[in-house]
């Protein structure tokens, strides 16, 4: 910045680079200068700012300096995005928000059915994205692009300027005018042309009126002077058109092409605004599948175990998957299921359903082996599951290879966010193997329960075709077949969809 000023400081008194076509282009632009509207702002014998330039940049400063406070906070910013999308909403469009409200909707699902709403919702959904369509997001974000313009703005260091000049300015004191003195316009050029950057989107033709209108709904009174801010934006516009800043800079650097930075501005909030109240209502599906499917949870679990024992495993499970989410990582997806799993595993298939296929595959005569071959081997994957579950139990416990490395990252992550990456690997590769464990043991029961029904609807037949020795298989056991068969069926049936309720995203 230093070296740059030097060489424009010496460029201007040694006169290098000044060719005859250079030469007769600045003595055009002094012609203009002398000329132009606002010749008062630089005296071109001394190559300085007037005061009077930079008085006009204090009136500026003081007329934005409301709006600058207002837009520094992030709440009532969030509140004026909002009342920009609703300033361009006809009473159709607040008719279908309104349905899409949570409120509303809570009151909506007390009268009626869960597929119902849902389906009500979609179509609101859909609706609102033809009712908001492209021309009226478009309008939105115009009318937010202003709010942006006026943000980059006021964010211009005008303190920063004027303590060039006055190195005991304070920011926000209005009392007294400073008193500036003229100063070399050499000395202020990459101020002046930043500000010629930040108000060139300012237009006079826009609906400044119904920003400030916006902006004083929220803070409750008039944070500028409407009037007075309007002469503001049009005398900033004739500044722009007289190119006056431009002119002076290009006389004082001796280069008659310079010119300022352009800047542009694209603004979503239309689109953000609109996906935003599709993201509420896909929420609010979310919440009545969430409902549903625990309700179904629930029963399931009711008809299938006696013991509220339900969560045995101490690593994998349901607590620690809480511990997981609050610090923002992956949790342990399977828990729930897997625990549900294990508890059937101790408490059904190791005592019955192992007892009961034994009898039916050891002391039935099958007259297809094929049959009674898949059930066994069926069986034969169900008693290997329990290994599995407790290989994963191990490897996660404190002394285990990922348990150990999973605490001390959870120790380190609030500290060192990069430990959430790590931590999510170890999760994520025993999740995969929870999953596995769950989609293999409902492959079994899935057999087994078919060869059940075949067997029960055999049963009851007057000449049974898939065993010829029922009535010796029912000595056997210690219930009738019929019944227990029937029972074990149910269970089976019952924990497979539990299993599908719980793996389901």
């Amino acid at each position: 910045m230093a070296e740059d000023l030097m060489d424009k400081v010496f460029s201007f008194f040694s006169g290098d680079g000044l060719t005859d076509d250079k030469q007769n282009m600045l003595k055009v632009i002094g012609k203009d200068l002398s000329q132009n509207k606002y010749a008062k702002f630089f005296k071109i014998r001394t190559e300085e700012a007037d005061p009077s330039f930079l008085s006009f940049l204090f009136s500026v400063y003081k007329t934005i300096y409301p709006i600058k406070l207002f837009m520094k906070d992030e709440k009532k910013m969030a509140m004026f995005r909002h009342l920009t999308v609703e300033s361009c909403i006809d009473s159709n469009v607040k008719e279908t928000v309104n349905r899409l409200n949570p409120i509303y909707l809570d009151e909506k699902a007390k009268t009626m059915p869960g597929e119902q709403l849902i389906a009500s919702i979609q179509a609101d959904m859909e609706l609102l994205t033809n009712q908001f369509d492209y021309d009226r997001i478009k309008t939105v974000n115009y009318r937010y692009e202003m709010t942006g313009a006026m943000g980059q703005f006021v964010k211009y260091n005008f303190p920063g300027f004027f303590k060039k000049f006055d190195p005991h300015f304070a920011d926000g004191s209005f009392i007294v005018e400073p008193k500036f003195p003229a100063v070399k316009t050499i000395l202020i050029v990459d101020q002046v042309g930043e500000f010629l950057t930040v108000t060139q989107p300012l237009r006079p033709e826009d609906d400044w009126n119904g920003m400030l209108t916006l902006l004083k709904s929220i803070e409750g009174r008039d944070l500028v002077n409407p009037e007075q801010f309007n002469v503001m934006i049009r005398t900033l516009r004739e500044i722009h058109t007289s190119k006056i800043l431009e002119l002076m800079i290009q006389y004082t650097l001796r280069n008659p092409v310079w010119q300022w930075r352009h800047s542009s501005f694209t603004e979503t909030v239309g689109e953000a605004w609109l996906e935003a109240k599709k993201a509420e209502a896909l929420d609010y599906i979310a919440k009545i599948n969430n409902a549903k499917k625990t309700s179904q949870i629930n029963a399931l679990i009711n008809e299938i175990f006696e013991s509220p024992d339900l969560y045995r495993l101490e690593n994998y499970n349901p607590q620690l998957s809480e511990l997981l989410n609050s610090k923002n990582v992956e949790p342990y997806l399977y828990a729930e299921g897997l625990n549900y799993l294990n508890c059937f595993m101790e408490d059904f298939i190791e005592k019955e359903v192992k007892e009961l296929c034994d009898i039916l595959l050891i002391r039935g005569q099958w007259t297809n082996n094929t049959m009674s071959k898949e059930m066994s081997e069926a069986l034969h994957v169900l008693l290997e599951i329990p290994p599995l579950v407790v290989d994963l139990e191990t490897v996660l416990s404190e002394d285990g290879a990922d348990g150990s490395r999973l605490r001390a990252a959870l120790l380190r992550v609030d500290r060192d966010p990069t430990q959430a990456r790590y931590i999510n690997s170890i999760v994520a590769k025993n999740n995969d193997n929870a999953l596995e464990i769950i989609q293999d043991t409902a492959q079994s029961l899935i057999i087994i329960g078919k060869q059940l029904k075949n067997l029960i609807e055999d049963i009851q037949k007057k000449h049974p075709e898939l065993l010829v020795n029922w009535r010796e298989v029912n000595l056997a056991s210690k219930e009738p077949m019929p019944q227990r068969m029937v029972s074990s069926f149910k269970k089976i049936n019952y924990f497979v969809q539990l299993m599908h309720l719980c793996t389901q995203a």
